[in-house]
């Protein structure tokens, strides 16, 4: 997995730097199994050695933006750029993305503690919470089991959205999968299984110890402290009895006849705190982001379309730099800075189906909500890292492809279904 960081004129923002070292880091396999402590440990070692390097120490940066490409290998990266660099009439390959020209790069290891090829959930509970867990489970150590309920009791691990509402930051998740999927999911969630995203997935003996993911984000800190919520799932959101306001003919998936945008909502009254809730683009393009502190958008039935089939629209989908861009004209109103996720998690979803066109063209979507952001906040005080939680299989091959041949004709692009 690569890493791209970009700390123009901040050292780093220690905890990020933790968690990125920590998912990077190899146990012995004759070492028994590691709680968070020992991985907290090796980061402090790895920070300490990395230290006695730095000539240039800058203040903490105040700011930081997280951009996730689920499964975006390097050879996805690359294809990427060639195609990039051929839309804009070029040969391609020495075209530039934009975290290309960033001046740090780095490698992360991306096994699980159980597994040798991550997944997503263990994959970012590594990169955002610091501590290596097994496969299919998320914001757990490795004493967490899957589909255990009882063990994510003493398992549960916190995150940089943790790290970031202590530090007075204002949050932020933005995605085009669920909201409640695996990646988004450990930034907020501890669940023994990924697939708790409501409780109608949730085993009937663990329902009243074991809250789904949902819940967790709508009830628990840090969750429910986020001021940007943006991505796709309302299935997960609604009752077996409510109608989805956009796919009229789908039904909710809770079976505990809650409606949660509403306990959403409620909450935020509650509280006093000015809030909205949008589900198409129209409604989000009308946000006041003056009038409002805390956003939820919930687009899609279930995963929000991939760009290259997305209404634009106002009753269509956002794009992921629309989102970005709305979320960021939240959070910068917060003079003590901000922590933004972004995920291009329909990539991977695209190499799962063996579509080359689609995982490319979602790797550039990502690649726009970046180039958005940039252009929005100040990067001396911003901390920018472009990563993935794991890669995903494609292969570029021909020995005989000569420059500039179209990236996705013929021999350019030897997919591998997986």
């Amino acid at each position: 997995m690569r890493i791209h960081i970009w700390i123009r004129s901040v050292f780093g923002f220690t905890v990020i730097v933790k968690c990125i070292l920590a998912a990077s880091l190899v146990s012995k396999p004759d070492e028994k199994v590691h709680d968070q402590e020992y991985w907290y440990e090796q980061a402090r070692i790895s920070l300490r050695k990395r230290l006695q390097y730095a000539t240039d120490l800058r203040p903490h940066a105040k700011n930081v933006l997280l951009f996730v490409g689920d499964g975006m290998g390097v050879a996805t990266a690359t294809a990427a750029r060639i195609l990039r660099g051929q839309r804009m009439g070029k040969k391609g390959e020495d075209h530039d993305l934009a975290w290309d020209t960033f001046p740090a790069v780095a490698f992360a290891k991306t096994f699980n503690m159980d597994a040798q090829i991550g997944e997503s959930s263990a994959c970012a509970t590594a990169l955002m919470c610091g501590v290596k867990t097994n496969f299919e489970t998320v914001g757990l150590d490795a004493r967490g089991r899957f589909e255990n309920c009882f063990s994510s009791f003493s398992s549960r691990v916190s995150s940089l959205i943790d790290w970031a509402q202590e530090s007075g930051k204002s949050t932020g998740i933005v995605t085009n999968t669920r909201i409640t999927h695996a990646t988004p999911a450990a930034l907020y969630g501890h669940s023994p299984s990924r697939y708790w995203e409501d409780d109608s997935k949730v085993p009937p003996a663990s329902r009243k110890s074991c809250k789904d993911l949902a819940r967790q984000l709508i009830e628990n800190d840090p969750g429910r402290n986020i001021n940007v919520l943006m991505g796709g799932g309302r299935r997960h959101w609604l009752p077996k009895v409510a109608h989805d306001p956009e796919q009229t003919k789908e039904e909710g998936r809770r079976l505990d006849g809650r409606n949660l945008i509403d306990d959403w909502v409620r909450d935020k009254k509650k509280r006093s705190l000015k809030s909205e809730y949008v589900w198409n683009k129209g409604q989000l393009d009308k946000i006041n982001p003056n009038q409002i502190d805390y956003l939820l958008g919930l687009f899609s039935y279930s995963h929000m379309d991939f760009e290259a089939d997305r209404d634009p629209g106002p009753t269509g989908d956002p794009s992921l730099a629309d989102m970005t861009r709305s979320a960021l004209s939240i959070l910068l109103k917060n003079p003590k800075g901000f922590f933004l996720f972004v995920e291009g998690g329909r990539i991977d979803h695209a190499h799962h189906y063996n579509n080359a066109y689609r995982a490319l063209d979602e790797t550039l979507a990502m690649e726009t909500a970046l180039l958005a952001a940039l252009a929005l906040v100040n990067p001396t005080e911003t901390l920018i890292v472009v990563t993935s939680d794991h890669s995903h299989v494609l292969t570029m091959g021909g020995q005989a492809t000569p420059r500039g041949h179209p990236i996705l004709v013929r021999s350019g692009i030897c997919y591998v279904l997986t």
